[in-house]
């Protein structure tokens, strides 16, 4: 989906803060609004009301930020989960097979410390981790585990697949309710427009009234898009 392109020259906050202010104006104002043109009816007036509310109402993006933040604390504390109980493992892997530096190399532990970098890496070594200890199941059954290891095995694996994917998740609902905000306050910006190009001409010599209906700009002319942070598991060990 191509982005969004903000019609107004401001950040959302502050267009939204504009829009609230005019439509206040524009209440005890309106009569004068209808007897410059048939087209600024009531319903208008009503319809500006309802596009407001409708842009007002899509959480800011600060709030998307977040939640993706707790996504990303939920992840990393699993992935300490997961370097927990693989610790745990070596011990036991050690035990049953002695001195085989190169078995053990198979089950992770040249591997570990990359693994715990983030947790995609995370994920792709506990399942080659799961595909190694099931290879040798019966070994390690015979002198130091039972099913319940292989079972928290298993649910470290897929409880951190499920938080990278709600993760996932969060990251896609944020860009939509970017669009959709932006998309909304489009549709406010041009009916705002309207009124702001007939007020020039009801409000012609009278400057304290024409400010009332200016188009907030940034300082330097420019947009204040939001910038669009990512936070994800890979800002673990920054």
């Amino acid at each position: 989906m191509a982005s969004a392109t903000r019609l107004y020259n401001c950040s959302d906050a502050v267009f939204i803060s504009f829009s609230s202010q005019t439509i206040s104006i524009l209440e005890p104002e309106h009569s004068k609004f209808e007897s410059f043109s048939t087209y600024f009816k009531p319903e208008i007036l009503q319809q500006v009301k309802d596009q407001y509310n409708a842009a007002s109402s899509i959480p800011s993006d600060k709030v998307h930020i977040d939640i993706q933040a707790k996504s990303t604390d939920n992840i990393n504390k699993e992935v300490d989960e997961c370097a927990k109980l693989y610790q745990r493992c070596k011990f036991d892997i050690e035990l049953v097979f002695p001195n085989d530096k190169n078995l053990w190399n198979q089950f992770g532990f040249n591997d570990y410390e990359d693994a715990r970098k983030s947790a995609k890496n995370m994920y792709m070594f506990y399942s080659d981790f799961q595909f190694m200890v099931n290879l040798h199941k019966e070994d390690l059954m015979k002198t130091a585990w039972t099913e319940d290891m292989f079972t928290k095995i298993d649910e470290r694996k897929n409880n951190l697949k499920a938080l990278m994917d709600a993760q996932t998740k969060c990251m896609v609902e944020r860009g939509r309710a970017t669009e959709q905000r932006i998309e909304t306050l489009n549709v406010l910006y041009e009916s705002l427009a309207k009124y702001v190009k007939a007020a020039k001409y009801i409000y012609e010599g009278n400057d304290e009234m024409l400010k009332w209906f200016k188009f907030p700009v940034t300082a330097n002319g420019k947009k204040e898009d939001a910038a669009e942070e990512v936070v994800t598991d890979e800002q673990k060990n920054e």
